[in-house]
């Protein structure tokens, strides 16, 4: 609504002195509107008596109507925007409940053929016997793993499940990276620790966790030989663990969505020994209850994976 000075509106003038006894409605000044525009030295003004009042109503009550006629549409705009959001929540919990049930029944049915080939195997063939013992065992591992990974993302409230300490982060990681080279001596790790304290408050079986997985991703995504940095840093009051690799990296395409559940950088179906898509999910999501974040940073060549820590006081 548009004031203007009430002679230009063919309304009275500002009210005389003589006059303001008679008025039905005092002076209006300064109205606070959002598009009246002051002009210097103007009085904007009701008129004189009922009409005066009944004027200034209507355009009130004009304002008042179209704010009531668009409650309805921004409703209607809130519940769409709603139910999209449903919708897509919906969508993708029955894709990540369909992967996680693919996922559990590789191993399953990995699990049931070997038992066959031991039980009902030639009973003379003991080392086909003792590999397909040893094969159950790994893939009853695996799907151990997996479920403990599914566990912890499903937790909403994981930050006060962590059993909280003083973690020194170099020690951890230097124990992560020489159980890496003591079980895939073919993957060189090296550590670069900065010099100076490394120290943060949080759960050290979960932080080796998120340490010993993004070793992990970089062996699966990496052939024999490829080394591995692993390094250790402070950053503006943050800890930081760096993992970098000399591999072909991580496609354009699933950059954006590197840290959600069941995202690979293979297309086909798991093989024994190999990821399921929840290795970084798991690094994000703990890095996250301990107050910091996980990123992938650009580079040329290979992957760079950082996770920053809030410094313990």
């Amino acid at each position: 609504m548009r004031l203007l000075p009430a002679a230009e509106a063919g309304r009275p003038g500002p009210v005389a002195h003589t006059d303001r006894p008679r008025c039905g409605l005092s002076a209006v000044r300064g109205l606070n509107t959002v598009d009246a525009t002051p002009v210097e030295k103007t009085v904007y003004t009701a008129a004189v008596g009922p009409d005066a009042l009944a004027w200034l109503l209507q355009a009130e009550l004009g304002v008042a109507v179209l704010l009531l006629a668009a409650v309805p549409a921004v409703v209607r705009w809130v519940r769409r925007r709603e139910a999209r959001r449903w919708a897509e929540s919906e969508r993708r919990l029955r894709e990540f409940l369909l992967t996680a049930g693919h996922e559990l029944r590789n191993p399953l049915t990995t699990i049931s053929g070997y038992a066959q080939l031991a039980f009902v195997g030639d009973r003379s063939q003991e080392r086909v016997r003792t590999e397909a013992l040893g094969r159950v065992h790994d893939e009853i591992e695996r799907m151990d793993s997996l479920i403990d990974e599914l566990v912890l993302l499903s937790r909403h409230d994981l930050g006060r499940e962590l059993r909280r300490r003083r973690v020194d982060l170099a020690e951890l990681c230097r124990e992560a990276a020489a159980a890496a080279r003591d079980c895939h001596p073919a993957y060189p790790v090296r550590l670069l620790v900065a010099p100076g304290e490394h120290i943060v408050r949080g759960d050290p079986l979960r932080l080796h966790q998120v340490v010993a997985n993004l070793l992990a991703n970089a062996r699966r995504h990496t052939p024999e030989g490829t080394s591995t940095t692993l390094a250790v840093g402070t950053e503006d009051g943050y800890r930081v663990v760096e993992v970098t690799d000399d591999g072909p990296g991580v496609p354009p395409e699933l950059r954006a969505r590197i840290f959600e559940p069941f995202v690979r950088g293979d297309a086909g179906a798991a093989t024994p020994g190999s990821g399921v898509g929840l290795g970084l999910s798991v690094v994000a999501t703990v890095a996250a209850a301990h107050g910091g974040t996980a990123a992938l940073e650009h580079s040329v060549g290979g992957a760079w994976f950082r996770v920053r820590l809030p410094a313990a006081p």
